[in-house]
């Protein structure tokens, strides 16, 4: 994980933090987090720098600086950001720490080490070289958009939804959920997929979004018909009161209800 939704989480506590803060010192306590960038290069471009906004494309986040440039950060399977004030206890697996001239400090996270944090030029073209697809979560992210996406399209719908190069954002856990909401099953062609069909996809993308987003990712809040509270075989459908069914497709593992989520038996 993380996917958008916890990206957009670290975004807002990213601006209820350390937005406006400047940088005093940067300690680099694990290089292989940078991308494309030395330690001591990163340290320099950062010293004095501003965090002057924030913006989210995907499973990425950029921080403008008021250097002109921008600090991207990507939190690979297991990252986070934490703050917190300057002489208490580290959080664990910090890679990166930005001491801030408020007193506190702003910490990159990532217990695989699976992240990366580089400084780009300019955001827009940073997308554009990475091939990344539109951002889910927008406003231009519209069904129109999705239905052309789709279009013609004849690999599984899972795969679909989780390519970035075709939208940017959803993952291995949400896209599952996703399917769950919308009674498809995730390996179906998407070629058999009717437009209500998709048009039900589309909509729970940005409904899975919104929920879990409005958690702030306490576990606790997350709605009781959602498939991340019950994902393990065999456990009992938060929705019909099936059982949740485990396979594995290209390394990863799937989860869905196989009352609910039955296999098409051909074209629709």
């Amino acid at each position: 994980m993380p996917e958008l939704p916890e990206v957009e989480v670290f975004r807002q506590t990213f601006n209820s933090s350390a937005l406006n803060q400047k940088v005093a010192r940067v300690e680099v306590l694990d290089d292989i987090i940078l991308e494309n960038i030395s330690s001591r290069a990163f340290q320099m471009k950062l010293k004095g720098a501003t965090f002057q906004a924030t913006h989210r494309h995907g499973k990425n986040l950029f921080v403008q600086l008021d250097t002109e440039e921008t600090m991207m950060l990507h939190f690979g399977m297991s990252g986070s950001l934490k703050y917190g004030k300057d002489g208490e206890e580290e959080p664990e697996y910090s890679r990166i720490i930005f001491n801030l001239n408020n007193g506190y400090n702003l910490y990159y996270v990532s217990p695989r080490k699976l992240g990366r944090i580089g400084v780009v030029e300019d955001e827009a073209d940073y997308i554009v070289e990475n091939k990344l697809g539109p951002d889910t979560y927008s406003d231009d992210f519209t069904w129109d958009v999705f239905k052309n996406i789709m279009k013609g399209r004849r690999g599984i719908i899972k795969s679909s939804l989780m390519n970035q190069k075709l939208m940017a954002g959803i993952g291995n856990v949400y896209s599952d959920e996703i399917l769950f909401h919308s009674n498809i099953y995730p390996f179906t062609v998407v070629h058999e997929i009717n437009d209500k069909e998709l048009k039900t996809i589309f909509d729970n993308i940005k409904m899975v979004f919104e929920k879990v987003i409005n958690t702030k990712l306490k576990g606790k809040k997350f709605p009781k018909n959602f498939l991340v509270l019950k994902r393990s075989e065999g456990a009992e459908c938060p929705i019909c009161g099936g059982r949740i069914k485990r396979e594995k497709f290209s390394g990863r593992s799937s989860y869905y209800c196989e009352a609910h989520q039955k296999k098409n038996l051909g074209p629709n």
